[in-house]
């Protein structure tokens, strides 16, 4: 649930209501389904899913898809909102908004209920300014940002405290009984051995050409595998400290810093002491006593099972901050060897010796005079490139172009030719730009627009960018007659593919009906690979931390004595497999120990589980009708298909 609440928010409101919900991390995988976006019926035109009495409406499905993608957008750039669709993001979103409005009404009917008060603390907790006070200004402009409104807002809170007050009970699950787990325990012992044959598509992929209208007709359904992200050229001018005159420094203006600050100039006077610190009074003078008597400091100090340390040159001032004044007085007034104390301190009584008295003498203007132009050559440096990025900020804030400020300040102005967000160029794959430049191009996709000049920096406090995004070019497939041959080889192997799955599924048919995979694979014909014995140890199946081979992954979820196929991703093929052995050791063999350790995760995954079936039933006490031609519609608009009807 944070997760989804993070995503769902992006800014203070949700990690603040996040805080309050830490309780529930075990359970953060079911809630996420739970509590994504909540809605208070369409927004006008025909709806696409009614939940209930709530009715959710194509425009409010549009508006949260296109929220989503905008935030996406922030971690991956150049992600192409057909692509963002078509990793299922259309779906997902339109299960939480019907998942938020049966729960809420699930919720309601059983009695639970979210103040006004309540969501009133929510947001003014989580827009207080620095005063701790609610910054009116503040919500408002996360309002602007986030393109949500008040009313959805408030609907998020409300969902996300009446999904606490129902899952919390059930998803807290803390521990689960060490004889339950034993099955669960047996599993990474558990072993498999079957059979694979892999067929693959490249044999069987046409030679011919089928013209162009066939491969414009490829190319329209798999639009997404040719579409090129989004490109931008960049104007940019590079500015740094060397560029910016810094005023000389007078030997008036040093004369002013050395009368300003002539205390650091005076000549001064600096000790070290070895000190040792005793708890109680009387045992400090038996101490001292000893000290002045001629034993040396360390030596009476560990005699008393004490140690004595030594300070590092120290002022007067310094040496008051340990002690108290009087005593730092009294210190520097003594000489070289002298005893001092016991003194008084917030540690105990204090005893210490003079070490060492280092006098350091005045210095003359003349002295002083290095120092102190390095000291102000900094400072003015500093100025100067504060207020040329500044004296470019207003320009830029003003309206000016990027040519003008370039011109104005005699800057180089470079032009890059259409960029991704990676920084490479298609249609130059030999340019490139500076690591440095990196911070330049983020800033250029996220959200700039044609013309608008920003200032990026790239070495902090030491250089920077002032540019502007020239041209955008939108996300779309290279023209035809520049990807035909790319095309082509696609077709072709897609086509192999079909022919390669036709092949093992009969095989599996074959295998079905009696004969063994080899039989099945030998009669299939040729350009079949040979049958190969797979299988291992479930424990040992993600051993390297990279995940189990999906045909393994396939033979371990399989039930004994059937055959499935696997697809190679990338029309390279499809797989056979067949499960021929299975076996599992005696339940009764497991040691409690591991029983044990197992139990204590599975006390959140069965709380996850719970969580799935309380929204399961609230859907179906509910009720949920979906217009899935209008949901295909709108899909079909948000990729650039066709347009949706309302």
């Amino acid at each position: 649930m944070i997760t989804a609440i993070r995503r769902l928010f992006g800014s203070t409101v949700g990690k603040a209501i996040a805080l309050g919900f830490v309780v529930l991390v075990g359970v953060a995988f079911a809630l996420g389904d739970v509590t994504g976006n909540s809605t208070f019926g369409g927004l006008g035109g025909a709806n696409v899913a009614k939940v209930g009495d709530t009715e959710i409406g194509v425009g409010e499905l549009r508006a949260r898809v296109q929220q989503a993608y905008n935030r996406a957008r922030q971690d991956q750039p150049g992600l192409t909102r057909e692509a963002f669709v078509e990793s299922g993001a259309l779906d997902g979103i339109l299960k939480q908004l019907i998942n938020d409005a049966a729960v809420r009404q699930l919720a309601r009917d059983l009695g639970f209920g979210v103040s006004k008060r309540l969501i009133d603390a929510q947001i003014a907790d989580a827009f207080s300014g620095v005063s701790g006070s609610f910054d009116q200004k503040r919500y408002e402009a996360y309002l602007a940002e986030s393109g949500l409104n008040e009313n959805q807002i408030r609907g998020e809170i409300e969902t996300l405290l009446l999904s606490q007050q129902l899952a919390k009970p059930i998803g807290g699950i803390p521990a689960v009984a060490p004889g339950m787990a034993k099955p669960y325990a047996v599993l990474p012992l558990e072993q498999r051995h079957g059979q694979a044959t892999f067929i693959p598509a490249s044999p069987f992929a046409p030679t011919a050409d089928p013209g162009d209208a066939v491969l414009q007709k490829y190319l329209a359904q798999h639009k997404a595998r040719f579409t090129v992200p989004e490109r931008r050229v960049i104007q940019y001018a590079l500015f740094d400290r060397s560029a910016v005159p810094v005023p000389a420094v007078t030997e008036a203006e040093i004369a002013k810093v050395y009368k300003d600050n002539a205390a650091n100039f005076a000549a001064t006077e600096t000790r070290r002491f070895a000190q040792v610190i005793v708890p109680d009074q009387a045992a400090a003078n038996a101490l001292v006593a000893k000290v002045r008597g001629g034993t040396p400091l360390a030596a009476a100090a560990q005699a008393a099972g004490l140690s004595a340390s030594t300070t590092g040159e120290l002022t007067q001032t310094a040496y008051a901050a340990t002690t108290t004044a009087a005593a730092a007085k009294a210190a520097f007034a003594a000489k070289r060897g002298d005893v001092l104390g016991p003194t008084q301190t917030g540690l105990g009584w204090a005893i210490a010796r003079v070490e060492s008295v280092t006098a350091n003498p005045a210095r003359s203007l003349a002295d002083a005079t290095p120092e102190i132009r390095t000291e102000l050559e900094k400072n003015k440096a500093n100025e100067a490139i504060v207020d040329y990025y500044n004296a470019i900020q207003d320009a830029v804030n003003g309206g000016a172009s990027i040519e003008e400020v370039a011109a104005d300040r005699k800057l180089q102005l470079v032009e890059t030719p259409a960029l991704l967000p990676s920084g490479r160029a298609p249609a130059q794959p030999a340019f490139t730009l500076p690591p440095e430049m990196a911070p330049m191009i983020a800033q250029a996709f996220l959200g700039s627009g044609e013309g608008e000049g920003e200032i990026a920096t790239l070495v902090e406090n030491e250089k920077f960018a002032v540019f502007a995004v020239k041209s955008i070019t939108a996300a779309a497939p290279p023209p035809f007659a520049q990807i035909r041959g790319d095309l082509l080889a696609d077709w072709r192997f897609a086509e192999g593919q079909k022919v390669a799955r036709d092949k093992a599924r009969g095989i599996v048919k074959a295998v079905e009906g009696g004969k063994s995979l080899a039989e099945a694979v030998s009669a299939a014909g040729p350009n079949i690979g040979n049958v190969q014995t797979i299988g291992g140890r479930r424990g040992d199946l993600d051993r390297d931390g990279k995940g189990a081979p999906p045909e393994l992954a396939l033979l371990f979820s399989m039930a004994k004595g059937t055959v499935k196929t696997l697809e190679i991703p990338g029309n390279r093929g499809w797989m056979v497999i067949a499960l021929n052995e299975v076996n599992r050791p005696d339940i009764k063999s497991v040691d409690p120990r591991a029983a044990a350790y197992i139990a204590r995760p599975l006390g959140a995954a069965f709380g996850n589980e719970l969580v799935e079936q309380l929204v399961a039933e609230a859907k179906r006490r509910a009720g949920v009708t979906i217009n899935k031609q209008l949901v295909d519609q709108l899909r079909r608009e948000l990729t650039g298909t066709a347009p949706v009807a309302e």
